[in-house]
């Protein structure tokens, strides 16, 4: 965010906690003794040693606490209610609307969850229903259902906002299932093209949770599902600080992690070799957005650069690398028959029109 922005948003801040306080019902001075009392609590929950909370003293760690709560909180509220606060409607809010929406769930700028909890003793806030309205920027269709109950949804308390988030995205996800066999083979990256070449065919998975990646082995052919994804500039910064929250808190040197949105990323980056590849997942709806191939391709091979992988991800190519290894005979064949196709339709139209000249000649020749 250019730095006049960030100037107005902070003095934007003092009056939307008088406006959060005034609704609440309760005196500013109650609220903000109500943070304060929790800034401690508050301060425990960033690293030691972190420079960017270090600099302040508790007096000031408690004043940006309750700002930046009150000013999530009322953003929050003129999002799901427009006609609530003037405040959400001026020129300020209006212009850096996109900037706002994107730096909500940046991973540097989450405040810790008992922050907002404790504002919300004072007056509730629809978080969830927040959440769950803000999720479908992530689909790649028009028509979705709710990821989690909104029971399931309200039970897990979340370390600050990208957490909940994450959460909603992925809690319906069944467990990894443990029992699957460790198989030694050596597994190879294969683009959209490579695999539809051997007759794994990628489809949109149509299950409830995001960052889905199944495979399904049939008779003939192979099925790898993944969850469809609408690509824009808040759903990749989206994606980018969900993978770098799985990397500051997944647990690491264990077969089963929880690296499940970097594993969907990392897939997603082996699919696309070039940018023909990228238009193959349009083309089977697993992709939208604005961006060009390039741009696709690019985000993606950067990002990957930098994210670990996870079991699930591992544990997809394995079983790539099994079905390629249990069917050399059947990939083999439907491999020339895929790239030969056109050439096949080509012969049999040639031939077709053969046949109608040479019907034309012998009815010719009996008349």
């Amino acid at each position: 965010m250019a730095w006049h922005i960030w100037k107005k948003m902070e003095e934007v801040k003092p009056a939307a906690a008088h406006y959060f306080c005034l609704k609440s019902g309760h005196l500013t001075e109650e609220v903000y003794g109500k943070i304060v009392s929790i800034a401690g609590e508050a301060r425990g929950c960033y690293a030691n040693g972190d420079a960017d909370v270090a600099c302040f003293s508790d007096a000031e760690f408690a004043t940006m606490m309750f700002l930046d709560g009150c000013f999530l909180l009322q953003y929050m509220s003129g999002v799901l209610n427009r006609e609530e606060s003037a405040l959400l409607l001026n020129w300020i809010t209006l212009s850096t609307w996109p900037c706002m929406r994107r730096d909500i769930f940046l991973l540097e700028n989450q405040l810790p969850w008992l922050v907002p909890e404790a504002l919300m003793t004072f007056t509730y806030v629809p978080i969830y229903d927040f959440i769950f309205s803000i999720s479908f920027d992530f689909y790649a269709s028009l028509v979705s259902e709710l990821r989690l109950s909104k029971d399931e949804f309200q039970m897990y308390r979340p370390p600050h906002l990208l957490g909940l988030f994450r959460y909603y995205q992925i809690g319906a996800m069944p467990p990894e299932d443990q029992s699957s066999v460790k198989r030694k083979y050596l597994a190879l990256a294969s683009s959209a093209i490579d695999l539809a070449e051997i007759g794994i065919k990628v489809t949109a998975s149509k299950k409830r949770w995001f960052a889905d990646m199944s495979i399904q082995k049939g008779s003939l052919t192979g099925e790898l599902s993944l969850t469809p994804l609408f690509l824009n500039g808040h759903t990749a910064s989206w994606l980018v600080n969900m993978a770098a929250f799985e990397a500051c808190t997944s647990t690491r040197g264990q077969e089963f992690d929880g690296f499940v949105v970097s594993s969907y990323v990392s897939l997603l980056a082996m699919l696309m070799g070039k940018e023909e590849d990228v238009h193959e997942l349009r083309a089977k709806h697993l992709l939208r957005s604005f961006f060009s191939d390039e741009e696709i391709l690019h985000f993606f091979k950067g990002l990957t650069h930098h994210m670990r992988v996870g079991h699930r991800y591992r544990d997809t190519l394995d079983k790539i690398s099994y079905y390629r290894r249990k069917r050399p005979v059947r990939t083999a064949v439907h491999k020339f028959l895929y790239n030969n196709f056109k050439t096949f339709v080509t012969l049999l139209s040639i031939a077709g029109v053969l046949v109608g000249i040479f019907k034309t000649l012998l009815s010719l020749k009996q008349r």
